[in-house]
Order: C-alpha cells, then structure tokens, then sequence
C-alpha cells in the first residue's frame, strides 16, 4: 500500500508537506530511514511522536495537507467513528523530500558505484587481505560470487578453512557493507560487493589487452 496518495505527491515534492498524523497502533516508519515514495523519489524521516490527536495545531494541519485541524480531525473521524479526540494518540511523522532515486542499471538493477569510489574501495579490501591470517577476504567474496544465497557451513566446507575464522570474516566483510544476511540466516554478496567484483574483473580484462 502507497505511503501517500497520489494528490499529496506535489505537496511533497515541493516541500509544503512535511508532516502526516497516522492513527496506527504502532508506528511503521523509522527515525532516521529514508522511504520511497511511489512516483517522486524518496523522503527520511526525521522525527516520530506519539501525540493526543486533540493537540493538533492548524499549522501542523496544513505541514500535513489538509486545510486546518478540524478538516483533518473530521477526516479521521471519518476512518474511525468512535475517535476519542481527547485521549485517543495518534503518530506524528516529521519528513522531509530527498528527491528521485538514482537510475539504476537496466542490466545488473542496481545503482552504478563510480570508478574512482570502487578503487578507493579495492585499495581498502587489499589492506584487509594483507592484514588477514588465512584466506584472504577477497577469495571469500570470490567464493560467494558463485552462489547467489550460501551459509556458513557451506563456505567452510568449499574454502576448506575453520568454522569460527569464515564466520569472523564474514562479519567484517558485513563491516564493510559487502555481505549482507537475508531472514533465513544466509549470507550474499551486496550490490557494492558485487560491482566491486565486476570492477577488479574489467581491470584485469584491460592490462591483458
């Protein structure tokens, strides 16, 4: 479901609605995180409260985009009859507009890193490899690029290395924002791991050449 209908998105896109009062029982946005929003972009959210829907201000109305706090109050009273404006609680969700979302590659479907980052990063995961005892990071990453989803135990048993060392590298190599853990428990490469990957690759393709 939208976060916003389609006749708020100007609204925010311009700036004028910065605010929205959700009767939620708990709140779904975070402080901090930024959303996307359908057709516009994305917003971060800046501020999350919990306030008596009574309290509202006409100010804060308009933020919200309705025309003061009585059309807005009738509105929820509309979603739920029997709103107790006096003592029900409702989330006040301050945001602001970041703008579209950057393009990302057709082929690949992720947001192209550019080439002077991707060898800053090459140097840094270099550094790692030179600092590490046993197998390197990159051949992990090497490694995982096999798989799309793989576990622990599975990269043990294929590195041939010992249990407590993959796992330690694994979670520094997550550090690093190259390997991510999805909710069944497995490990996969990022998007920056995977372009870091592509990177090396196309590197080594130009000096044979």
């Amino acid at each position: 479901m939208p976060l916003f209908p389609k006749a708020s998105l100007m609204a925010i896109k311009t700036g004028k609605m910065t605010l929205s009062f959700r009767l939620w029982d708990t709140c779904r946005l975070t402080k901090g995180k930024s959303y996307r929003v359908e057709d516009i972009g994305r917003i971060r959210i800046k501020d999350t409260l919990k306030v008596v829907v009574s309290s509202i201000t006409d100010e804060e109305a308009k933020r919200a985009g309705y025309r003061n706090a009585q059309k807005m109050v009738a509105y929820f009273q509309n979603k739920k009859p029997d709103l107790d404006t006096e003592n029900d609680l409702c989330f006040r969700i301050e945001f602001e507009y970041l703008g579209r979302e950057k393009k990302r590659n057709a082929k690949t479907g992720f947001r192209p890193i550019p080439a002077k980052v991707l060898d800053k990063l090459d140097e840094r995961l270099k550094k790692l490899d030179r600092r590490a005892q046993g197998i390197t990071y990159s051949a992990i990453l090497k490694e995982m690029a096999k798989y799309p989803h793989t576990r622990i135990k599975n990269l043990v048993n294929s590195l041939d290395r010992d249990f407590s060392e993959i796992r330690r590298k694994l979670y520094r190599l997550g550090d690093e924002r190259l390997v991510e853990l999805d909710v069944q428990k497995r490990f996969r490469l990022s998007s920056k791991a995977k372009q870091l990957l592509e990177h090396r690759e196309a590197k080594i393709t130009a000096l044979v050449k």
